[in-house]
């Protein structure tokens, strides 16, 4: 089964070049690190097989954590949906008019994915729910 704690570190790698390009693709990396370890934390940890489909699957898993009871659950989820917002503006934002922009937010996309991947593995130890 593919590890998705993998992206982050090609995220960095992708970090430590210079160029739009590669912060751009950076931020999608540390995006994608975090969806796709809660979305397994979800489906192997917590049994929730409805996040095994496709249709909507970003939107369905940041709803799903942010609307949780449990905090860590909740930031996570809070995490991932800024994390994703950054994610659309390097993939769909050909317009910045700051070249600067992804470059300036290159290191709150890695600590908080670092953040939220910890939280992620701190939940599958402990999950919130029985299961």
């Amino acid at each position: 089964m593919f590890d998705f704690l993998k992206f982050l570190d090609v995220g960095n790698t992708l970090a430590g070049f210079d160029g739009e390009e590669y912060m751009k693709s950076a931020i999608g990396r540390y995006y994608y690190s975090v969806f796709g370890s809660a979305r397994m934390y979800l489906i192997f940890t917590m049994g929730e097989s409805d996040f095994r489909k496709y249709g909507d699957i970003h939107s369905k898993v940041c709803d799903r954590l942010i609307k949780s009871d449990d905090s860590t659950e909740s930031a996570v989820g809070e995490t991932l949906a800024v994390l994703r917002d950054l994610r659309n503006l390097a993939d769909y934002d050909w317009n910045d008019t700051n070249p600067n922009f992804f470059r300036d937010k290159i290191n709150f996309a890695k600590k908080e994915s670092e953040l939220a991947l910890m939280q992620i593995e701190s939940l599958k130890k402990s999950p919130p729910f029985n299961v």
